[in-house]
């Protein structure tokens, strides 16, 4: 039960933090949903709804280190405090450890007054105490000496994903992939070529003085630098630029639908990929979103209808077992592990289990295997996921490619650029040398 705020109080965005974190350990709530929607309550500054997040989604990120530095400076142990004082702890040491613009006074003063206000006065005291003894100490916290449980704990991973990043990726990498997913996600967004030009976009932001780059690889893509308010960018309200990663684009690069024909997207939701291939096709032709829920399905009809998206048939079904006339190209962006975009879901790490991976495959080969029959002869299917799992990516591949001698696998090279590319003829991106979210693709067409 949550501990109730006296009324005429403002909550402050620390408040708002240590709730979300409350909420995502005891009631398992997703994390980004729970600090939009207590923010939203909260009626915070578009700052503080900045620091909020921040606070809450990092605290979540670097839970595993956190707690393992405040076991050498709590006696009774971490698990013996209230979750309201667990996470204020957790939340000073986040903001002592991985803050630059939070001095350290001002951390502990106010996680001090939280637990003040969300236990009592003898709390309030063990704060401040575990607090300034870690400034003091923590050069002399030792961690793991084992390569994997030492990587797991200073970047805060599960133990066994490091294991499986090592064995595919090598040290070096791994670092810099756990530093990639503990950043925040950059802010990127595709040109609704639907609604604007590239130059309208770029002169609007030049405008308001805001500094943006162009993609690494998409010419219709940027990214902003430094803090931007959604709520205040009236281009996102006009449909006119959509927020997504730059990986997320290459998929439906890959596939190249072209205007005119009818394409499938067999799990469409939320709709970045639908949209953007109506774009591509601009606006002509069919394009069929399948997705199994409604709420989903609504989501997806609405950003359509923000962006001006006017082909998509919208179809409640199992991609399993859904069936429809052979279409032109499918697109099967199956679910996956994501763990190619940890750092876009600050919970996502500890929800994963290795054993889910068996189970996702078995789930991706059948998709395709319904997709197969849903595909025109000469016609073109794209697999891909936001994982760089290979059970994930090429073993499924090559599974179905040993049970379909009709289906050929096309370079990806040849559609896109070779730097996306490996040498099995996969499209791929590591956010260790891409600079991007991870993700997989591979073209096959039907013979």
């Amino acid at each position: 039960m949550m501990t109730a705020v006296k009324s005429g109080t403002k909550v402050t965005a620390r408040e708002i933090a240590l709730k979300s974190l409350f909420k995502i350990e005891q009631e398992e709530e997703f994390a980004e949903e729970t600090v939009e929607k207590l923010c939203f309550r909260g009626e915070l500054s578009a700052a503080d709804r900045r620091l909020a997040a921040e606070l809450a989604l990092g605290t979540t990120k670097m839970r595993k280190r956190i707690d393992y530095e405040l076991e050498f400076l709590v006696e009774e142990g971490l698990e013996r405090l209230t979750p309201w004082i667990r996470n204020v702890l957790r939340m000073g040491v986040y903001q002592l450890e991985f803050t630059e613009r939070i001095p350290a006074y001002a951390a502990v003063n106010e996680s001090v007054n939280l637990a003040r206000k969300f236990g009592h006065a003898g709390v309030a005291k063990l704060v401040n105490g575990v607090l300034r003894n870690y400034q003091r100490k923590k050069e002399e916290i030792k961690y793991p000496e084992d390569q994997a449980a030492y990587l797991a704990t200073f970047y805060s991973f599960p133990e066994w994903l490091i294991g499986k990043w090592l064995k595919y990726f090598g040290r070096e990498s791994v670092e810099r992939l756990c530093e990639y997913f503990n950043r925040k996600p950059d802010f990127g967004f595709r040109v609704n070529t639907l609604k604007a030009s590239k130059d309208e976009i770029e002169n609007y932001f030049k405008d308001k003085k805001i500094t943006f780059r162009p993609g690494n690889y998409c010419n219709d893509y940027y990214y902003l630098e430094g803090p931007v308010d959604l709520e205040e960018l009236e281009l996102l309200q006009a449909g006119k630029i959509y927020v997504q990663d730059e990986s997320s684009l290459l998929a439906v690069r890959l596939l190249d639908p072209q205007p005119g024909e009818t394409v499938l997207d067999l799990c469409a939701a939320p709709g970045g990929k639908s949209t953007y291939m109506a774009a591509q096709m601009t606006n002509k032709g069919n394009i069929i979103a399948v997705d199994r829920t409604a709420e989903k399905l609504k989501r997806l009809k609405e950003n359509c209808l923000r962006l001006g998206v006017n082909i998509v048939a919208f179809i409640q079904a199992d991609g399993l077992t859904f069936q429809t006339e052979p279409v032109d190209r499918i697109l099967v962006d199956a679910p996956c592990s994501g763990s190619g975009v940890l750092n876009r879901n600050a919970d996502a790490r500890w929800q994963k289990k290795e054993e889910d991976l068996e189970r996702l495959a078995e789930l991706q080969l059948a998709l395709l295997e319904n997709a197969i029959k849903l595909l025109k002869p000469k016609g073109v299917l794209v697999y891909s996921t936001c994982s760089i799992m290979p059970e994930e990516n090429q073993k499924v591949t090559d599974e179905f490619l040993k049970e379909h001698p009709e289906v050929k696998m096309v370079e990806a090279a040849s559609i896109v650029s070779n730097a996306l590319t490996i040498e099995e003829g996969y499209l791929r991106t590591l956010p260790f040398l891409h600079n991007m979210d991870g993700a997989f693709a591979v073209r096959l067409e039907k013979r």
